[in-house]
């Protein structure tokens, strides 16, 4: 990859110029068609200027470095901005297609609000003439071909909550009714490379696996592979969290999930938001572009590099 790959150094909070100095940003602006911006602050808790400076100001630099140099942009965002991962028990469900951006939803931390102004900036950029499109990701996961991921898997918010079910033994017997979606990162970098290929003037799209995996497979994958976990009653679920946060020795077990629990000490997995990728299945299907079934292998795969780097211990 030396041969095709170089590495600029740069900061895109600091300005237009990206923090680069004059003779890298004239190759960049040289050598470059599309910018892709996958820089950001995805940690679901922070600080706020930092979250500010790199999803918000970094892509609004970005913009005017494309806008000045006629660059494409393809800016990654997140279908958290639609507001699903707000858990409610709202009886009306709200549609979130590549058409939306606000349909009323709430947002529940800095990632997701800032990630939303960020998408403003790059639409009303569209709107005055730049060239660009948003990818809205799913939830990512480990890569299809063999499972590898990100290393700093603490910081990523799906996975700590699988973590804490595994090591409390239990989760909230309504979920078997449920599907999960896992996106493989692999996968997702090839979907993306299909709309980069393609001209069209769509500006969203929305990029996740079309293929959910029902919650009693997944369950009955982990229990395979000699880990304990049970579905039980929301009442047993809250004393079993309540028990563990008065104890010092395991209250670490449940800090995935904590951030879930509702006013009530309720865990709420159910969304009035329901996520319509429909036009973006059709759009990558006429390119070739063909995602896969998440089955038992794969989840093997997944928990066992989560294995391999210590995260999880069985």
């Amino acid at each position: 990859m030396e041969d095709r790959i170089h590495v600029i150094s740069g900061d895109i909070v600091q300005n237009s110029n990206l923090g680069t100095n004059k003779n890298d940003l004239r190759t960049i602006a040289n050598q470059t068609e599309v910018v892709i911006n996958s820089g950001a602050l995805v940690k679901h808790f922070g600080n706020k200027q930092d979250f500010e400076n790199i999803n918000v100001i970094g892509t609004k630099n970005l913009i005017t470095f494309c806008q000045k140099f006629g660059k494409r942009l393809l800016h990654i965002s997140t279908l958290s901005v639609s507001g699903n991962d707000k858990k409610d028990i709202k009886e009306n469900v709200n549609i979130f297609s590549e058409r939306n951006l606000y349909i009323g939803q709430d947002f529940t931390n800095l990632y997701v609000t800032t990630k939303f102004e960020a998408e403003l900036a790059v639409l009303e950029a569209i709107y005055d003439g730049l060239d660009g499109q948003i990818l809205r990701l799913g939830n990512i996961t480990s890569r299809f071909s063999d499972g590898k991921f990100q290393r700093n898997i603490s910081d990523n918010a799906f996975a700590k909550r699988l973590k804490s079910f595994i090591e409390i033994g239990a989760f909230p017997k309504y979920i078997l009714k449920h599907k999960l979606e896992f996106t493989p990162v692999d996968l997702t970098v090839s979907a993306i490379i299909k709309i980069l290929n393609y001209s069209s003037d769509c500006n969203v799209f929305h990029i996740m696996n079309s293929y959910a995996i029902d919650v009693p497979d997944f369950i009955n994958t982990i229990t395979s592979m000699g880990l304990d976990i049970i579905p039980v009653s929301d009442v047993l679920m809250n004393d079993i969290i309540n028990g563990m946060l008065v104890n010092d020795e395991r209250k670490e077990a449940v800090s995935g999930i904590v951030q879930d629990l509702s006013k009530d000490k309720k865990l709420i997995y159910t969304s009035s938001v329901k996520l319509d990728c429909n036009f973006t299945q059709n759009y990558l299907k006429s390119t070739g572009f063909k995602w896969k079934k998440i089955d038992k292998n794969y989840i093997i795969r997944y928990l066992n590099y989560f294995k391999e780097i210590g995260f999880l211990n069985f």
